[in-house]
């Protein structure tokens, strides 16, 4: 018996050290020191004890109240440590808060700032346009600086501005000499040109016999894009003078969907006529062109395509649209044999009117001569006056091809289209 209860205390003693071994964080030497305390208490209380007996009976009254006095001092730690937390908490989500409100401020500040800012531009381009109307009203012309920003496209032009404050009067304008004068009346008398030749020299041409119903469509799609590019263009430069931002630059957006529409269906002659015993290779292309075409349509009203310093970024567009005209040459070298493929685009005008067209592209975006010598071409001879005068002499040449490309398909269709 007396060896059992030994056994006990000392496992009482043993438990009361690991008690205070397992104890963590902050209380633990608060613990260790109360789990001490008892300690020395329960050895000093069991040399007093005289009999096992009573040493036993001391050990059960001295474990009895350890664990009372560690349980009460356990659920006061507990409620302390509930409240810290809760007020620890509390500060928390009140400084969150007031980082939170700090930031809204802040956000509101900047908010309103920007709104002052954008107010204040607009009050300001409001003035700038009407000064400008008042300036265009008393002189007639406006130098570069003298335009409102948005209005404000080639700095190497410094002179012969119109400045107009109704649509009217920019159409009365393009009788007056102006820097615009000859970008309205080369696309002008060129539309003028091309309906001449659609309508007259076209329909009296030496193989128009020959030609389908569908094989006129496909003629007829061609004159109608490239009047369409020629109409829009003149409208643009006759309309960009007026005092109205959002409205020029719609015309803009116009500008540019007739320059697309004119790529797509100039190639759709040749995917037409090189697949001209082909319908399904020629449909397929045709139909993959028309879609970028399309888009090519939609594309020119993003606010960012007809940004003032995005002309390469307009230029790379429209010669990338160009370039999907190469899309079948893979398939002619491959059916055909590439010196077909050579002769038939080689011996064509079709080079000719590419290079006019890219040429005229890079004179564009270049703005030369204009650039080496600011205000010497401001109403004649400009970047912008080659350019127009590249489309057009682009259209003529893609005219010629286009017949050129229609007699040998009539030649390879005689008794029947082979299988190549």
């Amino acid at each position: 018996m007396d060896g059992e209860e030994g056994i006990l205390l000392k496992a009482v003693r043993e438990r009361c050290s690991q008690v205070s071994g397992e104890l963590f964080g902050a209380g633990r030497r608060r613990l260790q020191v109360m789990v001490e305390t008892l300690d020395t208490r329960y050895t000093e209380a069991l040399a007093a004890a005289e009999s096992m007996n009573e040493k036993a009976r001391v050990g059960v009254e001295l474990l009895d109240n350890m664990l009372t006095d560690f349980e009460t001092r356990a659920l006061k730690m507990r409620d302390q440590g509930f409240a810290n937390a809760a007020g620890a908490a509390g500060s928390l989500m009140d400084e969150g808060r007031r980082v939170v409100d700090e930031g809204l401020d802040r956000a509101r500040v900047v908010v309103d700032e920007g709104f002052e800012r954008a107010r204040r531009a607009k009050d300001s381009l409001e003035e700038h346009i009407q000064y400008a109307i008042t300036r265009a009203r008393e002189h007639g012309h406006l130098k570069y600086e003298e335009l409102p920003v948005p209005w404000r496209v080639n700095p190497h032009i410094l002179k012969g501005y119109r400045f107009c404050e109704s649509k009217l009067a920019c159409v009365r304008s393009v009788f007056r000499v102006s820097n615009e004068t000859v970008n309205i009346w080369t696309h002008a008398l060129g539309l003028a040109l091309v309906l001449s030749i659609a309508f007259y020299f076209y329909p009296t041409s030496a193989n128009f016999d020959q030609y389908s119903k569908t094989d006129v469509v496909i003629a007829a799609l061609f004159f109608f894009a490239a009047c369409k590019c020629l109409i829009c263009s003149t409208i643009w430069h006759t309309m960009n003078c007026v005092a109205d931002q959002s409205l020029m630059e719609c015309f803009a957006c116009v500008d540019y969907t007739g320059i697309s529409l004119l790529i797509a269906a100039s190639i759709m002659t040749v995917e037409y006529t090189v697949f001209y015993c082909e319908p399904i290779s020629r449909w397929a292309y045709m139909a993959a062109t028309a879609f970028l075409g399309v888009a090519g349509v939609i594309m020119p009203w993003h606010p960012t395509f007809n940004g003032q310093d995005m002309a390469w970024l307009r230029v790379a567009f429209f010669v990338g649209l160009g370039t999907t005209g190469f899309m079948p040459v893979f398939q002619i070298v491959y059916t055909r044999g590439a010196a077909w493929a050579l002769d038939f685009y080689m011996e064509s005008n079709l080079l000719k009117s590419l290079s006019v067209y890219c040429l005229g592209a890079c004179i564009y975006a270049s703005k030369v001569p204009e650039r080496w010598f600011p205000g010497a071409f401001d109403y004649f001879g400009n970047a912008h006056n080659l350019w127009h005068i590249a489309v057009l002499g682009g259209i003529l040449y893609h005219y010629v091809a286009m017949q050129q490309f229609f007699s040998g398909a009539f030649k390879r269709a005689e008794g029947g289209c082979p299988a190549f």
